[in-house]
């Protein structure tokens, strides 16, 4: 697991969520899959009747995948990894694909985002939802157990080694816009254009649009929720030919000493991490998007909105208003948030 506490490794179902919108979805088909304790659905337009059969079997890819990358299962790849820390293990390809993007993105955001953080999310409780402060050698024992640049991937030899004993891996940042990005992948190779792909509600990817007859260039709209009270919509955003992902606190938090404590930790750091209230972004892929969004979150508003004006990736900060359960939208990278009367501009 990276940063966010989940009963599950490879989902999330308490991040603030994201929502196709209904005047979108009326009339759409729809077709699930539950994996990774999560439901799969893609959503396709009225007129996709006949892709229906394309759908069910691009949806195949969630399980197949969990049964790879899921720290629940004795003999996915990644528990092979893990009990051969030290060591050189077998894996398949969409392992070793999925690690390599991994760590693309760790020093793409300098180590914020780190799939070898669940030691830290153990020290402070949140592994077995009982949050707690932890005591200082325990802390540094976790911290010293991590670090992505350890994890050595031989995709030519399809080997992967943990290069400290002590290490782990968890894909819970990661792994299910991964998957994502396969299914979308699947239903583009079978000519399958228009669709949007959503995981839980926290992360999906979006081709073409839900209206290809009457509205070719019109993209999805998706409805930007409260984090805390996801019966308040804040504004839409149209997601087209790209993957969007959101990322926060949840209800995992504890207070010590005064202090709010939440399960989003800095793998750097070794504590908990972000002052706002929950984060989106817009990206290339849900791969990218799922972890972007964590440690885009981890770093704060303020370098999160610097990172995204320099790399033009759509980003909407909702931050809490002082003695109130109102939230700023704030919005960054080019970022257009409709028909919302509570945003700025970064």
């Amino acid at each position: 697991m990276n940063q966010r506490h989940e009963d599950n490794p490879l989902t999330s179902d308490e991040r603030p969520a994201i929502v196709p919108e209904a005047a979108t979805v009326g009339m759409l088909h729809e077709v699930r899959m539950r994996a990774m304790a999560t439901d799969f659905v893609v959503i396709l337009p009225r007129s996709a009747g006949p892709q229906m059969d394309h759908a069910v079997e691009a949806l195949q890819w969630a399980p197949r995948l969990e049964e790879l990358l899921s720290v629940y299962r004795p003999g996915s790849d990644i528990s092979r990894i893990n009990r051969l820390a030290g060591a050189f293990c077998s894996v398949s390809d969409e392992t070793c694909e999925v690690l390599q993007a991994a760590a693309t993105l760790s020093d793409r955001t300098d180590g914020a985002f780190d799939i070898t953080a669940g030691p830290l999310i153990d020290a402070w409780g949140f592994g077995k939802r009982s949050p707690r402060q932890p005591d200082p050698a325990v802390l540094q024992q976790a911290t010293q157990a991590v670090g992505w640049q350890n994890v050595i991937v031989d995709r030519d030899r399809g080997k992967v080694k943990l290069a400290r004993e002590n290490m782990r891996l968890n894909l819970g940042a990661i792994g299910k816009g991964f998957a994502l990005d396969r299914i979308g992948r699947c239903l583009l190779d079978a000519g399958v254009h228009d669709f949007l792909i959503h995981g839980g509600n926290s992360t999906l990817i979006a081709f073409g649009s839900p209206d290809p007859q009457r509205c070719p260039d019109s993209g999805w709209r998706v409805g930007l929720r409260h984090p805390k009270n996801p019966t308040v919509r804040l504004g839409g955003v149209e997601v087209r030919n790209s993957a969007l992902s959101t990322s926060g606190p949840g209800k995992q938090f504890f207070h010590h000493r005064g202090q709010r404590f939440g399960h989003v930790i800095d793998p750097r750091t070794g504590r908990p991490a972000g002052d706002l209230e929950s984060l989106t972004l817009l990206t290339e892929s849900a791969t990218a998007a799922d972890a972007l969004s964590t440690a885009l979150f981890v770093i704060g508003c303020e370098a999160a909105i610097d990172f995204a004006n320099r790399f033009a990736i759509p980003l909407y900060c909702l931050a809490a208003q002082s003695h109130s359960p109102a939230v700023n939208v704030v919005v960054a990278g080019g970022a257009r948030l409709i028909q919302t009367e509570t945003a700025e501009q970064a």
